[in-house]
């Protein structure tokens, strides 16, 4: 099927000749002109590596996405707008920000996965004041600088002013304290946010540098304030635990993922254990199928689980049954997932 034209991401998993290039600029009210313009992240050595640990090889990323789905995302990227991805546990829902990482040549992805206890300003910026006061206690401490004890959070790196967005994945954020997407509505609507400790400072030391998130770069931060220069691709993901409020969502983008159906579930198959393993173990897959539509949901990853696990134990003259049996004990249900 061929993509619509305004489609800049086709999820097919292959890079982009033009990659962000191919993006048009955003409308007025995503505009944003935070400056000076940061350098792009060193790519990391291992991030190949990475990719094909999260995504597998091959026809990556066409296994979970639909036509509609990529309505979806397409209109997110064009409109710079978050996007709200919920489904069940194990629909690959954070895959997305890798895979749009890969096909627009977007960098390593900054991830910020939530807990109940996680705050707007832990993923903006963390200030390690203790440490800084034992460090000052020391005989031979010299003078300590404020900012060698900053150091930028996952949301607050994604917003420093690239020329190219950074993808942001906000994991999990139905696992978040009620007022946590609230706290968000001004960073989601502005780009923009304050580091109070160096606003302070900024009549002695108007500029210093502090670390990104990754803690191998430093950038230069002026009167504390931090605007982004193209708005970062955010990709949340919620298990539907929770609803939202309002004002949330309305400046997100939402995404409701289905179960993969058999086609997708054997490109799934085929991208992490190979096109052989979906022609041996075409009764296992069936069976998840099964278990999955009984049980209402199973995580995919159940069955590449007990799929790698049949391929060990080929050797070892496993029957038919024997192999329901052994894959029927992998394949069991959990309350939790990403």
């Amino acid at each position: 099927m061929t993509a619509p034209n305004w489609h800049v991401f086709h999820g097919s998993g292959e890079p982009r000749p033009d990659g962000w290039d191919a993006v048009p600029p955003p409308m007025l009210a995503r505009t944003f002109t935070g400056a000076p313009l940061v350098p792009p992240p060193r790519e990391r050595a291992d991030q190949p590596d990475q990719i094909r640990r999260k995504l597998g090889a091959g026809d990556i990323g066409a296994h979970q996405l639909r036509p509609d789905d990529l309505d979806v995302i397409n209109a997110a990227l064009l409109c710079r707008r978050p996007l709200l991805i919920t489904g069940a546990p194990g629909l690959g829902k954070s895959s997305l920000a890798y895979l749009i990482a890969r096909e627009l040549a977007l960098g390593p992805v900054l991830t910020w996965p939530i807990t109940s206890r996680s705050t707007l300003r832990e993923g903006l910026y963390h200030y390690d004041a203790l440490r800084r006061f034992e460090e000052a206690q020391l005989p031979d401490a010299g003078r300590v600088e404020l900012a060698d004890y900053i150091t930028l959070g996952p949301l607050g790196t994604a917003l420093l002013p690239y020329r190219r967005p950074r993808v942001l994945l906000i994991d999990e954020i139905d696992k978040a304290d009620v007022d946590l997407p609230n706290d968000l509505l001004h960073v989601f609507e502005n780009g923009e946010y304050q580091i109070d400790e160096l606003r302070r400072i900024r009549a002695q030391r108007e500029t210093v540098d502090v670390f990104t998130h990754e803690g191998r770069e430093q950038v230069s931060i002026s009167e504390g304030f931090v605007q982004c220069n193209a708005f970062p691709i955010v990709i949340l993901t919620s298990n539907g635990e929770r609803e939202f409020p309002p004002a949330f969502l309305r400046r997100c983008l939402q995404l409701q993922l289905a179960k993969p159906e058999r086609a997708q579930l054997e490109r799934v198959v085929a991208a992490h254990l190979g096109d052989s393993v979906v022609r041996e173990y075409d009764e296992i897959i069936e069976t998840f199928i099964r278990r999955r539509d009984d049980l209402g949901t199973l995580p995919t990853d159940r069955l590449l689980i007990a799929l790698h696990v049949l391929t060990r134990a080929a050797g070892d003259d496993l029957n038919q049954e024997g192999r329901k049996r052994l894959a029927e004990r992998l394949m069991q249900p959990t309350e939790s997932g990403g």
